[in-house]
């Protein structure tokens, strides 16, 4: 199967998500929307996508928040219980996500146990939708 890599998107807008979950943004946050997620937190996230957020931008940086917090749940029976959830929203506004998914199937790795926890849900799941 050829994997063609879909068009470079990058979210923003992180002063919306920093005010809405009380956090602080750092004058260097590059990765912010990766490193300052709170898996615990990751059904807040889930509600805020759904129903707060209507801005892409926000929804892009939101979703990043998402599947961070999904890769980081204790286990993977966890895990696997929310994503059903992050699932409905990817097919939703699977369009805006494309490039995040892509992203997260981690391709330019074949062996799937030096990737993150949540690519093999994500591979699937692109594989269904290509």
């Amino acid at each position: 199967m050829e994997i063609k890599e879909p068009k470079f998107r990058c979210g923003g807008n992180w002063q919306e998500l920093a005010d809405l979950f009380d956090y602080k943004i750092g004058k260097h946050d590059q990765d912010w929307t990766y490193t300052i997620v709170e898996s615990k937190r990751i059904d807040d996230y889930i509600q805020a996508y759904d129903t707060t957020i209507t801005n892409d931008n926000t929804k892009f940086s939101l979703m990043e928040m998402i599947i961070q917090s999904l890769t980081e749940q204790k286990n993977e029976e966890l895990m696997h219980q929310k994503w059903g959830k992050v699932k409905a929203l990817l097919n939703k506004d699977f369009d805006l996500h494309e490039y995040t998914i892509y992203y997260w199937c981690c391709w330019d790795t074949e062996d799937i146990k030096d990737c993150w926890s949540v690519t093999p849900l994500m591979r699937s799941y692109w594989e269904s939708k290509n």
